[in-house]
């Protein structure tokens, strides 16, 4: 990973301007984004339906698919990842090449830890680039861990949480103001709660379609951010830009 090729403008940036950078790189990048992402959630959400239908006998099927489409989020990251740690150098993903990718990140990006053990951390988005894109194991992963020290992650786990739990609620709210009246309701009860559920479901698959890029996006800002401040790129890129004029201008005419 090196500087030269960033297409975003390499300078040190306090947490809040870092994570509004990682908003814009979806908006700039958002039909590839959501292509790969189409490509992990269309089967997630089709393996959570299959368990929803087949542990609907006591009555809590749905609940157990949404409980696996949130724990799956450390996949559907990994894929975002690919296509955002490109997007910033220049290149272009199609969904055809995030098909390609997903084995590899299946097996070399800390899955089964993010899945397991590693599951509620809440700098989840601001270290995966360490373990996806830096290829660094054991002892040197967890030192560098520690140097790159994400205190800007809580602050985006706690936004994006909140934008999650407000979205989710607005939209339960306006489904049951489009209700019918209760003298009717009444007579469809079993009915509505079976519906309820099911709109709860593609509810929450909304949300987290709309949030989860933004959330993987700002992290991987702040890692660039940390990382730039750590490792000087703005200054490393500076002394190479006057380097470059220097030897424009004593080139012979």
């Amino acid at each position: 990973m090196s500087p030269d090729a960033l297409t975003v403008q390499t300078r040190t940036r306090a947490h809040w301007e870092a994570i509004d950078l990682g908003f814009a790189l979806v908006q700039a990048h958002w039909r590839n984004l959501y292509a790969a992402w189409l490509v992990v959630i269309l089967p997630a959400t089709l393996l959570a339906l299959t368990l929803a239908y087949l542990s609907n006998r006591d009555g809590k099927g749905i609940m157990y698919g949404l409980v696996l489409l949130w724990w799956l989020k450390p996949l559907y990251d990994r894929v975002l990842l690919h296509v955002m740690s490109r997007a910033v150098f220049g290149e272009t993903v199609s969904w055809r090449g995030t098909l390609r990718a997903i084995p590899g990140l299946l097996l070399h990006s800390g899955l089964f830890r993010a899945l397991t053990w590693r599951r509620f951390s809440p700098q989840r988005s601001f270290r995966l680039p360490t373990w996806q894109l830096e290829g660094v194991t054991g002892q040197a992963r967890r030192r560098r861990l520690r140097a790159l020290n994400g205190r800007g992650a809580i602050r985006l786990i706690f936004v994006c949480s909140t934008f999650e739990t407000i979205l989710s609620f607005g939209m339960v709210g306006l489904l049951l103001m489009l209700l019918p009246p209760e003298s009717i309701l009444s007579h469809l009860k079993d009915a509505f709660v079976s519906s309820f559920k099911v709109a709860s479901y593609f509810i929450y698959l909304f949300v987290i379609t709309i949030i989860e890029p933004f959330y993987v996006a700002a992290g991987f800002m702040l890692y660039l951010n940390q990382r730039t401040e750590l490792e000087g790129w703005d200054i490393e890129l500076g002394f190479r830009t006057l380097a470059n004029r220097l030897a424009t201008q004593q080139a012979p005419s």
